[in-house]
């Protein structure tokens, strides 16, 4: 085990850190690198809900913010995960004869329908794109976000609002430099949900914000939420068939645009499975909060981060193949970073329980 200063305990996997952090101060320390000195960093939080320990909640986001010393521009995608804080089942709508409402949408016959109905125009004509504004502003009102903001006069950028509005940079722009870097992504469509706003910014440094709870959803995943729809069942396909591909194609397109670094993180506590748990979980079951991991991950290379994680996670978060470790393995192929086989052995020794619930209980 390394240390930075007295207190800061932390093991360094070639280009990821892991690290034992307790306040803003520690974590400026851990997050050494030219790219973090970029005049302007974007940082895409994962926000997919407001379970509990679910989320990058605003106390996460404080501390983050008072270690780095750029000008920060948070961004998401709308998502009816997190927006139904005003209406508890979301906005009714009718399919064929039935009467449905946004929470259908989330699983089983209104998720297959989503996968069937990629078109999201009756969405945007139905009155839901004014309701799930209100429910997003509703979430960062309620949740402390909007006053963090403040405090820090950070701009808020959301993808869905730009996107759908038609403010978006050129897609042939777009297209010519994610294809100098990459294959061509499988879905073209991509290239025409780059918000302008965030184009403008190309060549500054993105953070991937992930937030380390009871399924395995790393910082290459959490890219995944930079495409618009506020559900994305289309985008995993059918039986998850086309996740892999999606996942990997929308971090083609921002790693063409932006110097990527991933963090992903269980700061203050974490999501745990546990089949009499506390709480309820939309898509894994029930669950259990532990308090006082206090651990950051980070790194450069993603491909490298969210493999180290999987690996050290492995034995009690929940994983699904084509979800968590197939677009890991796509990412490698496809030219996105490269899986340290002596780090993933390395790591596990070195690491020891500081990811084990067990360990804080």
């Amino acid at each position: 085990m390394c240390s930075i200063g007295p207190s800061i305990a932390y093991h360094r996997f070639g280009q990821t850190t892991i690290a034992k952090v307790n306040n803003s101060d520690e974590l400026r320390h851990v997050l050494v690198d030219p790219w973090l000195e970029s005049e302007t960093i974007i940082i895409k939080p994962n926000w997919v809900t407001t379970e509990p320990a679910g989320y990058i909640e605003a106390d996460t986001l404080r501390m983050l913010f008072e270690a780095l010393d750029s000008n920060i521009v948070v961004t998401e995608s709308l998502h009816i995960g997190r927006s139904m804080n005003l209406l508890k089942e979301g906005m009714r709508f009718t399919v064929g004869e039935k009467e449905v409402n946004w929470r259908w949408l989330m699983k089983g016959d209104g998720w297959n329908w989503l996968v069937e109905n990629s078109d999201w125009g009756w969405f945007k004509r139905g009155g839901h794109w004014e309701q799930i504004r209100k429910e997003d502003k509703a979430f960062l009102d309620n949740y402390g976000f909007t006053d963090l903001f403040k405090d820090f006069d950070v701009s808020y950028i959301n993808v869905t609002e730009e996107v759908w509005s038609g403010r978006i940079a050129d897609p042939t722009e777009v297209k010519n430099l994610v294809e100098s870097r990459f294959k061509p992504v499988q879905t073209d469509k991509l290239y025409s949900m780059v918000p302008k706003k965030l184009y403008d910014l190309r060549g500054s440094t993105f953070i991937s914000l992930a937030r380390l709870k009871q399924y395995a959803s790393f910082t290459l995943k959490n890219m995944f939420g930079m495409i618009p729809d506020p559900l994305r069942p289309w985008w995993h396909g059918p039986r998850n068939s086309r996740i892999a591909s999606s996942i990997v194609d929308i971090n083609k397109v921002y790693h063409s645009l932006f110097n990527v670094f991933g963090i992903c993180e269980a700061l203050y506590n974490t999501a745990v499975p546990h089949p009499q748990g506390k709480f309820e979980g939309t898509y894994m079951g029930r669950y259990d909060i532990v308090e006082g991991f206090g651990v950051v991950a980070s790194g450069r290379n993603l491909v490298s981060l969210d493999s180290i994680m999987l690996h050290l996670t492995e034995p009690w978060i929940g994983i699904v193949e084509k979800i968590n470790r197939k677009p890991i393995e796509l990412a490698e192929e496809e030219g996105l970073g490269i899986r340290d086989r002596e780090a993933l052995k390395e790591s596990k020794v070195k690491v020891g329980n500081w990811l084990s619930p067990s360990h804080y209980r």
